[in-house]
């Protein structure tokens, strides 16, 4: 750069010289050599001239290109600077979306345990409430009468057979009342006790018969407790008292690939009839023990992937009359 200043002012310096030689030529007389020492001085103008207008040229190109290369600088913070705030504004709405994810877990986790926690309460309440229909007192004091009849009249072995199979039934109800699940043994021997009680009292007026498939493993398969119960007496106290010949009631216990089907038939008088009877003696009446058995179903349904379904058939003979009722109870198969 030092260069091409010293050369510019060597230029200028030689461009006055031929200026003041052209003047000189022209007082001395001499125009021809004036005018040639003029004409040097004009070129060193022109190149003087051009030399500037060049530099002019470069002052602009440089401060154009300055300029751009602000305006780059401008756009490139502006775009930092919106990078910056996206970036912000995506870490408020990501921190935001975790904080909504954890407090909807939360809230789902509460919402669960607090509902486990009423279904349990509920079911053991319907527990409570199903035990206390199961002993009811007419059972009871016609069971206890029983064994006190056959104390008097001097059949002890009777009594003693009585007495056992009362007491083992009190026995399997307490227990079952505070289970979740029993095995399917302890449910038949329940049900063999209560039916066994029913016909010692009344003897000319049931038959019974349990059957279990022998693909089942009684005492590995688990049920919910005290579900036959409540229909066997339904079917004794009104399908096969008001009978007029002894009656028969079938429980079978069936598997079907991965359920368990419980069926329960008697060939009574049928629902139909049955409820006549009842609203002629009692219009208020109600079956308590089969309402809270489907309160049951409904809350174990709650917890249960598989259902627990019931159905309730009303058998008819050839000639399309009551000839009794079947219940059907399905329940999903479990193993110890």
């Amino acid at each position: 750069m030092t260069g091409d200043i010293l050369r510019i002012e060597a230029k200028r310096g030689l461009r006055e010289i031929y200026l003041k030689l052209s003047t000189l030529m022209e007082i001395s007389g001499k125009p021809a050599e004036g005018f040639e020492y003029y004409k040097i001085y004009h070129a060193y103008s022109d190149t003087l001239n051009q030399i500037a207008a060049d530099k002019q040229l470069l002052g602009l190109e440089i401060a154009h290109e300055s300029e751009r290369k602000s305006q780059q600088i401008g756009m490139l913070e502006q775009q930092t600077e919106l990078q910056q705030y996206r970036i912000r504004q995506n870490s408020i709405f990501l921190y935001g979306l975790i904080a909504l994810i954890i407090l909807l877990i939360l809230f789902a986790t509460l919402f669960f345990r607090q509902n486990r926690i009423k279904t349990n309460q509920q079911n053991i309440q319907l527990k409570q409430r199903l035990f206390r229909s199961q002993m009811n007192p007419h059972f009871i004091f016609n069971s206890l009468a029983s064994i006190q009849n056959s104390i008097i009249n001097e059949e002890p072995m009777k009594a003693s057979k009585y007495l056992a199979r009362f007491s083992k039934l009190v026995r399997n109800i307490l227990d079952s009342s505070a289970a979740e699940t029993i095995t399917l043994e302890d449910e038949i021997n329940t049900i063999e006790n209560y039916l066994t009680l029913q016909k010692i009292r009344y003897p000319e007026m049931i038959n019974f018969n349990v059957s279990v498939d022998d693909a089942l493993d009684v005492e590995a398969t688990l049920i919910p407790p005290m579900l036959a119960q409540p229909f066997i007496e339904n079917a004794i106290e009104h399908g096969l008292k008001s009978k007029e010949v002894k009656g028969n009631i079938e429980v079978r216990f069936i598997k079907k690939n991965e359920t368990l089907v419980l069926e329960i038939e008697d060939d009574g008088i049928g629902r139909h009839q049955a409820q006549e009877n009842l609203k002629a003696h009692d219009p208020t009446h109600k079956s308590m023990a089969t309402g809270i058995t489907q309160e049951r179903f409904n809350v174990l349904n709650r917890k249960k992937k598989r259902k627990i379904h019931l159905n309730i058939i009303d058998l008819k003979d050839e000639s399309g009359e009551a000839s009794g009722t079947k219940v059907v109870i399905e329940i999903p198969f479990e193993v110890i």
